[in-house]
């Protein structure tokens, strides 16, 4: 029983990642109502400039997540402006498409800058050392500083957002663009400012969450196939455009993707992240916390 918890556990840790990366998803969706298909290109991105300051130009931490968070921002802020802002206003799948081929262009600057080869982070809080012991279920579940200090952040990371949303002229303005664009538009809030707003706090969930998961997973230009995925099934399994949505799904598939690999194999990782969004999709597609949605014609 023990083991058990121990990788459960273990899928909790990861998952609070996979959730700060829903988190962008979901934002995205809400505020948007646009699928972001090029987010987890942004958090390779995000990862990869901390990679830059950390490991490359031996910058401190604190450095390295601040220059992530801008580098990343700026990156989403050209995007939308030169590629999704013409499409806002066009009926059809070309926004879609749009931020389809945004994942090619991302993928080809990193593959330019920063090579094929994977990077990997050192850990982020000192060595991992540091073992804390806990005693459940007639056994112990052993968990390292730097997992605890990484938790810790995605957790107020998420509660900062919460607070933010729903307390914050900006928050409070992006959830009425959510609700009704052009209501929100005539009682004065301007679209264009929220959209950017909504924009670059996803990248700064990005870029953050790329610099926590990288000492797990070596960055490599097309990582987004792996954990990207991961965080997107979490944001359609929690309900996409549900920001509790989002951080519950994440805690489920880290604890799905855990189980899997160390109860069946590893070798199919990517294998159970798509059952589960197969599974979703057909027995509930509005997710877990999301609502379903009927549209009159």
């Amino acid at each position: 029983m023990s083991l058990f918890v121990q990788v459960v556990v273990n899928g909790i840790l990861i998952g609070a990642i996979y959730s700060l990366i829903a988190l962008g998803y979901s934002i995205i969706f809400s505020t948007m109502r646009m699928g972001h298909f090029a987010q987890g290109d942004f958090f390779m991105f995000g990862a990869f400039v901390g990679y830059q300051f950390l490991v490359k130009w031996e910058q401190n931490l604190l450095i390295a997540f601040v220059m992530a968070i801008i580098g990343t921002s700026v990156l989403m802020l050209i995007a939308e402006r030169l590629t999704y802002r013409p499409m806002y206003s066009r009926p059809g799948i070309g926004l879609m498409i749009s931020t389809m081929g945004m994942q090619y262009i991302v993928q080809w600057a990193a593959k330019l800058i920063w090579g094929t080869e994977p990077k990997k982070m050192p850990p982020l809080f000192g060595t991992e050392d540091v073992i804390y012991e806990v005693k459940m279920f007639g056994g112990e579940v052993r968990i390292n500083n730097n997992d605890v200090m990484i938790f810790l952040i995605c957790i107020g990371l998420m509660l900062a957002l919460a607070i933010f949303m729903k307390y914050t002229k900006i928050g409070m303005a992006m959830s009425a663009v959510s609700m009704n664009r052009k209501a929100a538009q005539l009682m004065g809030i301007k679209l264009t400012t929220i959209i950017s707003s909504t924009f670059i706090m996803a990248a700064a969930m990005a870029a953050v969450s790329g610099m926590l998961l990288t000492p797990h997973y070596s960055v490599v230009f097309n990582v987004a196939i792996g954990p990207g995925a991961r965080a997107m099934t979490s944001a359609v399994l929690g309900g996409f455009g549900s920001m509790p949505g989002a951080m519950l799904g994440g805690i489920l598939m880290g604890i799905i993707e855990m189980l899997g690999s160390f109860y069946v194999t590893t070798t199919y990782r990517d294998a159970f992240t798509f059952v589960v969004l197969i599974a979703v999709l057909f027995w509930r597609p509005q997710g877990i916390l999301g609502r379903r949605s009927i549209t009159k014609v």
